[in-house]
Formats: C-alpha cells, sequence, structure tokens
C-alpha cells in the first residue's frame, strides 16, 4: 500500500513538473515569435530617430519633428542594414545604427500597399541605385543635386527613381520655420546673407507624415 502511495506522488510530481517544463517553454516560444513578428522588416522600410547634434536640433526646430535622421533599411543575406546619408552615404549595420540615435529610439515605417507598389524585380534595381550613392558626400547646404546628398533626400530618390513612389511632395526651403536662433544660427553660417529660400527640400518629417506610409514599429 505504502509502496503505491509513493509510486503515485512521484507519478504526479514528474508530471507537474513535465506540465510547468512545457508550461514554461510555450510561454518563451510565444515570446520569442511574438518578437520575432513585432521585430521583422522588409527591404526598402524606412527607419527614422533623433540626436542632439547642433544641425538635428536644427532640424528639429525647423520642420516641429521628433525626427532628425532618417534611412532606409536593406539586407545582405538575412542581415539587416541602414543605408544612411552621412559623411559619406554608407551601409550601416541596424544594431548600430540605432545606438546612434538618442536613447536607442527608432521608428520603423513601411509602404500601405507595399506588395503592390513594390515588384520583387524592382528591388534590385533599388539596390543597384544605392550602391551608386555609396561614398557620395554629405550634403551641408541641401541642394537638389546627386552632387551631394542628405539623409531624406537620399531615401526619396531610391523611392522615386526605383519603385516610381514619392513619397511625399518637395517643398521650399523657405516652408520650413526658420525663426529660431538655433536655426538662424547655422544658417548664416553655411550661406551668409543668402539662404536660398526657392530650393527643392524633403525633410524626415515629411517622409514621416506620408499618408502613403504607416508605422511598423515604434521603441
Amino acid at each position: 500500500m505504502k509502496k503505491n502511495v509513493f509510486i503515485s506522488i512521484l507519478f504526479l510530481a514528474g508530471s507537474f513538473t513535465l506540465f510547468s517544463f512545457y508550461t514554461i517553454k510555450d510561454k518563451i516560444d510565444n515570446a520569442v515569435k511574438s518578437k520575432v513578428v513585432t521585430t521583422t522588416y522588409m527591404e526598402g522600410d524606412i527607419i527614422f530617430q533623433s540626436s542632439q547634434s547642433n544641425q538635428c536640433k536644427a532640424v528639429k526646430l525647423a520642420t516641429h519633428s521628433e525626427y532628425s535622421h532618417v534611412g532606409m533599411i536593406t539586407f545582405k543575406g538575412e542581415k539587416a542594414y541602414v543605408l544612411e546619408a552621412v559623411e559619406p552615404v554608407r551601409i550601416t549595420e541596424l544594431a548600430t545604427w540605432i545606438s546612434h540615435g538618442t536613447g536607442g529610439h527608432y521608428t520603423v515605417m513601411r509602404l500601405k500597399n507595399r506588395t503592390a507598389e513594390i515588384e520583387n524585380a524592382e528591388i534590385p534595381v533599388a539596390q543597384a541605385q544605392a550602391k551608386k550613392m555609396l561614398g557620395t558626400h554629405y550634403d551641408l547646404y541641401f541642394n537638389w543635386s546627386d552632387e551631394q546628398l542628405y539623409c531624406s533626400e537620399l531615401v526619396w530618390k531610391i523611392y522615386k527613381r526605383s519603385y516610381g513612389v514619392e513619397l511625399c511632395p518637395l517643398r521650399k526651403m523657405k516652408d520650413f520655420d526658420l525663426t529660431s536662433p538655433e536655426v538662424k544660427a547655422i544658417m548664416k553660417q553655411r550661406y551668409g546673407n543668402n539662404p536660398p529660400l526657392e530650393e527643392d527640400v524633403v525633410a524626415p518629417s515629411d517622409l514621416s507624415n506620408s499618408a502613403l506610409l504607416y508605422e511598423v514599429e515604434k521603441k
């Protein structure tokens, strides 16, 4: 009798341990799956961040936006990188790119009708376009030429030339808020008394406000 009771207790204890193991395993598996879903990016996704340099502060003031920098996610094999216009245009590992932003915060956005707008055959075209732009110097003066490039200009031009998508209308430099002391100081330093107010410009905020995009992830 005692032997049977002992065996029953062992069986119940073993069953409880096994049940607990699978319960914990299921929770871990579900957490991992959930993480994969929220961190699965696609070629061409657009990623935004902010930083604290004087230029970035001026950009945020002039555009009334939390974002001062933008890039485009691209892949080498299964590893994610960010194509960005800094000095010079380059491809940066995604984790490294995120670490450059204030507090490691970032936002990823995607075309609402991506499957209709971006065909698989067009992706190599965009990657080839990006490859041509690698090494191009950063444009401190925000001119709309290809001789030098700034971050939002790079993303806008690749989408336009590779996918035929205009992410947002271009604006004139005069359309932005140029009244703050920080913005005036940058403008004076770079343009003297003759800023190119009629120059076509696209800002990170213009891309983030695009009606064609939706938010995939924000951290």
